[in-house]
């Protein structure tokens, strides 16, 4: 699957893309320029360029699984085949990147030459075109019509006229304009005082509209007696089955009187909590995890490093439990959506 058309979607959208295993495509700022050689003005542009060092994101893989309806899993997979293909392919020949430009190893280093057709415009670049100052006309000034020819003079004359004659018309279309609402103005105190009884009529609707307030539950339901009544507008099975008839598909919705909130248990001494483990690093890099934890907490993720823990490693969880069946139900969807290589770590609490 060709992914690269989403390189340039994002870099339209976020200015840069990082494609992890593979580098960051970014946009930078060309400022505008004058060239001596060329007596030219170069206007303020933006040029593709191309980095092996980034700071990874999954937000590539996030658009790849919108776009294309498929899990993050999925994307993960789909990206991977496609940087491995894409660097072995490097090590013979150099790889188009579709609207950006074209990958190369030189000396070792992958090597980026952007396409000088591709443009990605943002609100930085104008679109200007290049302005050469040898073909603009020199500005002839009124004094030097004694140099012009007898058919410029004349049809300078003829254009002078022509914008004398535009005042007079505009100065007409205002006076209309002053004409007819005028008339508008007139004709509605004229009505006012002829029929009266439309203006009444009008006020008193207008009245009417403001004293009307939103009907509330009354105060005499209880808190279970208003929900149910609130969630009784999905029991309208008419509206389903016309629904239905028109192709619609929709899931049930849940009564909210049959919700359950199962409570977590609460450990107990020498109990066993259950954390989720998503990351690993040495001892010696606190700095690494700290920054990883930020960056899962930056996605919405609530990581953080255990603290109580004496294993080698430095451990990042996502999640702790105290119920071990919720942790494997919860572990599950981690591997699936966020790391395969997740797992469960018990850990005892509460010691004496």
């Amino acid at each position: 699957m060709d992914i690269s058309p989403y390189f340039a979607e994002l870099i339209a959208q976020k200015n840069h893309v990082i494609v992890p295993g593979l580098g960051k495509f970014y946009q930078s700022r060309i400022s505008g320029y004058y060239d001596e050689a060329s007596k030219s003005f170069f206007p303020p542009a933006q040029k593709i360029e191309f980095t092996t060092e980034y700071r990874h994101d999954d937000k590539l893989v996030q658009y790849i699984s919108q776009k294309s309806n498929i899990s993050l899993t999925s994307a993960y997979a789909i990206l991977d085949e496609y940087v491995k293909d894409l660097k072995a392919v490097l090590k013979n020949e150099p790889v188009t990147i579709n609207s950006l430009g074209k990958l190369e190893i030189v000396d070792d280093k992958i090597t980026f030459l952007t396409d000088e057709n591709t443009q990605i415009i943002n609100e930085d670049f104008f679109g200007l075109p290049v302005v050469d100052t040898q073909k603009i006309a020199p500005v002839i000034l009124r004094e030097e019509a004694k140099d012009y020819s007898l058919a410029q003079q004349a049809l300078n004359t003829a254009m002078l006229d022509d914008d004398e004659d535009e005042k007079p018309k505009s100065i007409i279309g205002r006076l209309v304009l002053i004409f007819i609402l005028f008339l508008l103005i007139g004709g509605a105190i004229a009505l006012f005082y002829l029929k009266p009884e439309i203006y009444q009529n009008l006020i008193n609707e207008f009245n009417q509209n403001k004293k009307e307030q939103p009907a509330t539950l009354s105060k005499d339901l209880s808190d279970a007696e208003a929900v149910q009544k609130a969630d009784s507008v999905y029991d309208n099975g008419d509206i389903e089955a016309k629904l239905k008839a028109k192709g619609f598909e929709f899931e049930d919705v849940k009564d909210s009187t049959d919700v359950v909130i199962a409570e977590n248990s609460i450990p107990k001494d020498n109990g066993i909590r259950y954390e989720i483990i998503i990351g690993g690093y040495a001892k010696s890099d606190i700095a690494k995890a700290e920054a990883k934890v930020k960056e899962l907490k930056e996605n919405g993720i609530n990581a953080y490093i255990l603290k109580d823990d004496d294993g080698p490693l430095i451990k990042i969880s996502c999640a702790v439990f105290y119920n071990q069946d919720q942790a494997k139900k919860e572990l599950i969807r981690i591997q699936s959506e966020l790391n395969p290589q997740a797992y469960i770590k018990p850990i005892k609490t509460l010691k004496k």
